[in-house]
């Protein structure tokens, strides 16, 4: 009876659909927007408040629009500690490729620049997750937190290691096996620094100079892009999908349309798995022909018997009677 598969039938009419809307997929096309206005929406709403605050507690990361910079191999799994909805948004995230194109230099944005899972900075010594979680307890894991503003200069290993270890350490205490505790501390002030661009270290030798800035600058909007998430090696591609993925290119988060948002949903999540058709056995296109699904459905049987047919096959024949 099915001889067409649901999913096409939110193929646009010009791609032989019937132009539905596929409820799941607007589901994510709307917390796809709520992202946008949250990370580009001119000016501080409540609601914006509020779901930065909620980030920012997530885990005691002390991230909020910094974990939309992390790489998908960092991305907290366990997200129960977030309300339904803030859940709803970075599974939503999750299911696409997302590109940073340049790591923040100056201001507010430098300072909060995530030191855990960016691929901007690449803290290795930061990898292990013993170590994560000891920078995590410290609350150590942004740029801002490595200066010590009191001294003028980024922290000393000495005192790095004080924050993140669970006994305190003196000067008197330097044998080998507390020299030893800190490797850790004198990778990850290396390896930050060696990471930085010469314009962003002069920054923070001048924000080291005037002092911790109070308050902090307006954070500047993120230079994000979206996209289909690439194919992993081991999966063999359809030759033959009713996907468009191919097609699609990424676009800057910031100004990326609804339309292309739903698109990209539909073809990654829906018809990526979906072959074309079943029929190419039997009946074999033309070289470079494609199947017209409309053509299954809307020249063989008249438009009212068809779908008077379909609702009488799912129980769904309309009785004018509104249940309340």
């Amino acid at each position: 009876m099915h001889w067409a598969p649901v999913a096409v039938l939110h193929l646009p009419l010009k791609e032989g659909g019937q132009g539905l809307k596929c409820l799941h997929t607007q589901v994510r096309v709307f917390r796809l927007q709520a992202l946008q206005r949250l990370l580009y929406s001119a000016g501080s709403s409540t609601w914006s408040i509020l779901a930065h605050a909620f980030l920012r507690h997530f885990q005691g990361l002390r991230y909020d629009r910094q974990l939309f910079y992390l790489c998908l191999r960092g991305f907290p799994r366990d997200l129960s500690g977030l309300p339904v909805f803030y859940q709803d948004l970075l599974r939503t995230w999750k299911l696409f490729s997302t590109t940073r194109s340049v790591a923040a230099t100056v201001g507010a944005d430098l300072l909060t620049e995530p030191l855990l899972h960016t691929p901007q900075l690449r803290v290795q010594a930061a990898e292990s997750r013993s170590v994560r979680q000891s920078l995590v307890l410290a609350e150590v894991t942004r740029v801002g937190d490595l200066l010590d503003y009191d001294r003028g200069d980024w922290l000393d290993p000495l005192a790095l290691a004080q924050c993140i270890s669970p006994d305190p350490l003196t000067l008197a205490q330097l044998d080998p096996l507390t020299l030893s505790r800190l490797c850790i501390p004198r990778r990850v002030l290396q390896e930050v620094k060696a990471a930085l661009t010469p314009a962003a270290q002069a920054y923070l030798n001048r924000a080291l100079r005037e002092g911790a800035p109070r308050p902090p600058s307006t954070p500047g909007p993120p230079n994000l892009s979206i996209g289909p998430l690439p194919r992993r090696s081991q999966q063999t591609p359809h030759p033959f999908t009713a996907s468009r993925l191919h097609e699609l290119q990424p676009v800057s988060f910031q100004i990326a349309p609804r339309k292309y948002l739903y698109t990209l949903t539909l073809h990654a999540h829906t018809l990526v798995s979906r072959p074309d058709t079943k029929w190419r056995d039997l009946l074999p296109p033309l070289e470079g022909e494609q199947p017209w699904w409309a053509s299954l459905y809307s020249t063989l049987v008249p438009r009212p018997v068809g779908d008077i047919s379909w609702q009488l096959l799912h129980g769904a024949v309309s009785t004018g009677v509104f249940l309340t």
